[in-house]
């Protein structure tokens, strides 16, 4: 007891900046119990993701406060392991993307990237790298120095011929079919913390549907493999992300809905 007193300031303190930085894991540790029910069956990784087209009938979601009008597309379920996360609604994410993307942050605290199928599995789900910016996700391969520029690599020939072996062994586990980045709008607040509770490697289970929102000029994908038109981000068209009103989660034997 007296070493526990002797050091509770920096226990405390401790805790402080685990739950600054990393909220997700103290949450991880009681929340679950609070908000969840207990989901006994075992998660299987999709092998491909489940599609239902839907009538297109709006509805208006509500959430701090704001009001967007959703205009559903496809009913949308898969389980998957996750790549990254990319957390919006933090202290330091407000400042770095400033007030204009306020709205956006509120309805999307999250961005979410998953892998199925064999991009899922152990022994290949370590050769990525997964990257995460303003809204778009990626693949890339551990390992590999990709050259940002033309300005040369500064690579001996060795370390070139090792690098591009690296990288076609990586690249042959690459599947558009078998990843996807997510803009998910939490339906409710149990959703919205289950969300926030994700790591890279959890295996979960999303459901809900794939909405357009017109007001902010956001069109989802409804099928893997879909294209913008008119969009080009850095010399490519990144693909269309699914943007899922999520109305339930499963996770780690808990299910939030």
């Amino acid at each position: 007891m007296k070493i526990i007193r002797k050091y509770v300031w920096h226990i405390v303190f401790a805790l402080l900046v685990v739950q600054y930085f990393f909220p997700q894991y103290l949450k991880r540790a009681i929340l679950p119990y609070l908000i969840s029910q207990k989901y006994d069956a075992p998660l299987e990784i999709s092998d491909e993701d489940y599609f239902e087209d839907v009538p297109n009938t709006p509805f208006v979601f509500e959430r701090g406060g704001k009001q967007y009008t959703l205009v559903p597309k496809t009913r949308y379920a898969v389980t998957g392991k996750v790549g990254i996360v990319e957390r919006y609604d933090t202290l330091w994410g407000k400042f770095y993307r400033g007030h204009a993307q306020g709205l956006y942050i509120n309805m999307v605290p999250e961005d979410v990237f998953l892998v199925i199928g064999n991009m899922a599995k152990d022994e290949i789900f370590k050769k990525f790298v997964f990257e995460h910016e303003e809204r778009l996700g990626r693949v890339l391969c551990k390992g590999v120095k990709y050259r940002r520029s033309f300005m040369p690599s500064f690579m001996s020939p060795e370390e070139a011929l090792k690098n591009k072996q690296t990288y076609l062994d990586c690249q042959r586990f690459m599947k558009e079919e078998e990843r996807n980045n997510y803009h998910p709008i939490p339906a409710n607040e149990r959703i919205r913390q289950a969300i926030s509770m994700l790591v890279k490697g959890d295996v979960v289970y999303l459901e809900g549907l794939l909405v357009d929102v017109p007001e902010m000029g956001m069109r989802t994908g409804v099928r893997k493999k879909q294209y913008h038109e008119n969009i080009i981000t850095s010399g490519m068209n990144p693909g269309m992300c699914f943007i899922l009103y999520t109305t339930r989660v499963i996770l780690n034997g808990r299910i939030y809905e």
